[in-house]
């Protein structure tokens, strides 16, 4: 919900939910709406979105896209999302590409690793072919997270190098950077992990990005932790539960009990 605001949001749901005005509401924007429509605690109008994006639809494509939110809510098999996938790939390459993206979610979940790399694959050829990039965005997240549950750093690091290159906006560099700050911490590389996890908090702190501050600085306290230095991680901790505070955001619960834990090592 980040793109729209929440009253805009609500706005939208509003108008879908009483039919008053709803025909200017297109199928994309409707499809949209159910993300919120969960975030907003709105699952009740699930349905009604997904009816109303149906009736507004003016071409195949579109249907598709209806037709894959609803395989979604129905929890289809995975086979019948590959046969469906396939049979878009010709006409409609980012809708198949979507839903070979999905296949490869659920199979991951399943931890059948190689047909998940296989699927995440797939849709990633039809978005370079389609040239999305915010698609091949999602696709090289996938690949990398594929490649680090196979133990694979090199690839997982080539992946995410290649979305770092491929960023257009300080959020999404951020993200890339701290991914592959991880993966440097995980190989050994730590002096090296330490400097991008510190750019990506920088890159946080001057968006106000909260969450990703939090990402960063609990990876710079683990950097810490490692090196045996829980006073720094307690600083990190600290900082963040503070600025948290301050915008009057929920504390999470691991990280109230990690700064407990560390009080008590620290002294």
């Amino acid at each position: 919900m980040s793109e729209i605001s929440r009253e805009f949001a609500e706005e939208i749901l509003q108008i879908i939910e009483h039919q008053q005005g709803s025909n200017v509401i297109d199928t994309a924007l409707a499809l949209r709406m159910i993300d919120v429509a969960v975030q907003l605690g709105r699952e009740d109008l699930i349905d009604k979105i997904i009816s109303h994006a149906s009736k507004v639809a003016t071409d195949d494509e579109e249907r598709g896209w209806v037709l894959f939110e609803k395989m979604k809510r129905d929890e289809s098999t995975i086979d019948t999302f590959v046969t469906f996938a396939i049979e878009q790939e010709t006409k409609h390459p980012k809708l198949a590409a979507a839903v070979f993206h999905h296949a490869a979610l659920v199979y991951l979940g399943l931890e059948a690793l190689d047909d998940a790399k296989i699927m995440a694959n797939r849709s990633m050829r039809l978005r370079e072919q389609s040239k999305d990039e915010n698609g091949i965005s999602f696709g090289l997240s996938l690949l990398s997270h594929i490649a680090k549950q196979q133990e694979d750093w090199d690839t997982a690091e080539l992946f995410s190098q290649r979305k770092l290159n491929l960023a257009q906006s300080d959020a999404d560099r951020m993200e890339a950077i701290q991914d592959i700050a991880h993966i440097k911490a995980t190989i050994g590389e730590l002096e090296m992990a330490m400097e991008m996890m510190q750019e990506s908090l920088e890159i946080a702190e001057e968006i106000g990005d909260l969450d990703g501050i939090l990402v960063s600085r609990w990876g710079l306290a683990d950097l810490a932790e490692i090196s045996n230095q829980p006073d720094e991680a307690m600083v990190q901790l600290s900082a963040v539960m503070t600025q948290m505070m301050e915008s009057n955001i929920p504390v999470p619960t691991p990280l109230k009990e990690r700064i407990s834990k560390l009080t008590e090592v620290v002294g």
